[in-house]
């Protein structure tokens, strides 16, 4: 379906002039309208990506058009034509709502450039929109993914859940273990006592069958009292060993008797305890590769493999990138205190080619790091630390992968690209002449002569120069 842009002007002349340039240039649909009151009515009927209006129109003008097809729908973009622009009507329409000025007259290229931009800056509203939506038809389990592979493992989560059976997670660090262990201790019948996690890798090789297990006072050198383990602490619960696959041979043997049998001892005790708990290990390890080269022990492997998990890489998964880039940056911006509406498509291109050998930890570092650096209301490249281009943007805007922001949020960027486009126009306008130019605006030649000097425009450049044939 072709992307429809309505078109509001009280000269036909006009009207007729834009429809054929859309129609021989463009891919788009051109809807033409001279009365503004009935072009409100298509727009209430009809599906609209963007709307170019006249400023200067009778019965309604061009900001009460602007306002009320914000008021009807706001992710439309609006752009504004009038051959009445000065400073004063693009701050209005900056105020209102506005995505773009172009004034007349103008160039065949300008128009196109304009529309090309204003419709990149509708794609991205939509597949932000389109992202918000799948998000909040996501499972409720801190997960987020719509490919065939995850949509796999959803269901297996579902269906493991609520037993008893232990669960062994495999893939690749950074994969989401730690995310699966919650949601199958959330969904279980012992979502209300506790999950305790033990990494397995992070408690020294000399501690972690005292964390684990306990000890009694006296057992070893500092033991000044009873401590209790952490499988004590679990009892009733979830205990999920992280990287299990690291664990000392001594230790294996001790952790396959309380999988067997739900017994134990602390260190120093010759006093045998009992849990009751649901095992979940993890690792990233290839466990089987393990046992042929004897460090780990078989049968532990075979009580902990009774129903297995296996976590995609992000490689396999990489559909799910603009899935999960929107989650997390939802997530961060929430965290950081920012509004950031979306992210350009420049930048989630660019995502999705990226490689992430750290998998979705990876892609997550790399949204919290953009958002905290982000100064506007849109995740860009150059927020992300990268450096792809975006191909194809039209325009001389100030970032390749920046699309022409809403006016609202961007107000003091798109007054100077106005400025610097307007004051050039006049400028062609009177072949370089700075008080002919300013006599046109209205306003004085000292406060004209200020804007080129922030644009850094020359009127040398003008001089001698006719303006170009209007359109």
């Amino acid at each position: 379906m072709k992307e429809r842009i309505l078109v509001i002007d009280d000269e036909q002349d006009m009207l007729t002039l834009i429809d054929r340039i859309i129609s021989e240039d463009t891919d788009y649909e051109a809807v033409i309208e001279k009365d503004p009151k009935k072009a409100l009515e298509r727009f209430k009927s009809r599906s609209f990506d963007l709307v170019m209006t006249d400023l200067k129109m009778p019965g309604l003008s061009g900001i009460q058009v602007l306002e009320q097809v914000k008021a009807l729908r706001p992710e439309v973009a609006v752009v504004i034509l009038t051959a009445y622009a000065t400073i004063e009507t693009a701050v209005e329409a900056t105020r209102k709502g506005a995505d773009d000025y172009l004034t007349k007259p103008f160039r065949r290229d300008r128009l196109l450039v304009t529309l090309e931009r204003a419709m990149k800056l509708q794609k991205m509203v939509r597949e932000n929109k389109k992202l918000r939506l799948a998000l909040e038809k996501m499972p409720n389990m801190s997960m987020t993914g719509s490919s065939p592979s995850m949509k796999k493992v959803f269901e297996k989560i579902r269906q493991a859940a609520p037993s008893s059976g232990t669960v062994l997670i495999t893939g690749a660090s950074g994969t989401g273990k730690e995310l699966v262990a919650r949601a199958l201790h959330r969904y279980s019948r012992r979502r209300d006592k506790r999950l305790v996690i033990v990494n397995c890798t992070a408690i020294p090789e000399n501690m972690i069958e005292s964390e684990l297990f306990g000890h009694v006072k006296g057992a070893f050198t500092g033991a000044v009292s009873d401590k209790k383990g952490l499988v004590q602490e679990a009892d009733g619960g979830t205990l999920f060993l992280d990287e299990i696959g690291d664990l000392s041979p001594a230790l294996q043997t001790r952790l396959l008797r309380l999988l067997q049998e739900g017994e134990y001892r602390p260190v120093g005790s010759v006093k045998t305890c009992r849990a009751d708990l649901r095992f979940i290990a993890a690792t990233n390890r290839d466990l089987e590769e393990a046992i042929q080269e004897k460090t780990f022990r078989e049968d532990l492997f075979y009580r902990l493999n009774v129903i297995r998990l296996r976590l995609p890489s992000l490689e396999e998964r990489r559909e799910d990138i603009p899935l999960l880039s929107q989650y997390f940056l939802c997530k961060y911006a929430a965290i950081n205190g920012k509004e950031i509406k979306g992210i350009t498509s420049a930048a989630l291109a660019a995502l999705v080619k990226m490689k992430f050998p750290g998998n979705v930890r990876e892609l997550e570092n790399t949204i919290e790091r953009g958002v905290i650096f982000c100064s506007t209301d849109t995740l860009t490249l150059s927020d992300l630390g990268l450096s792809v281009p975006e191909q194809g943007l039209p325009g001389p805007v100030r970032d390749p992968d920046r699309p022409f922001m809403n006016f609202k949020e961007a107000k003091e960027e798109n007054i100077r690209l106005f400025h610097a486009q307007y004051i050039r126009a006049l400028l062609k306008k009177n072949e370089g002449n700075i008080s002919k130019a300013a006599d046109m605006a209205g306003i004085q030649r000292q406060y004209l002569h200020r804007l080129m000097k922030e644009s850094r425009i020359a009127s040398d450049d003008f001089r001698g120069k006719k303006d170009p044939v209007s359109l």
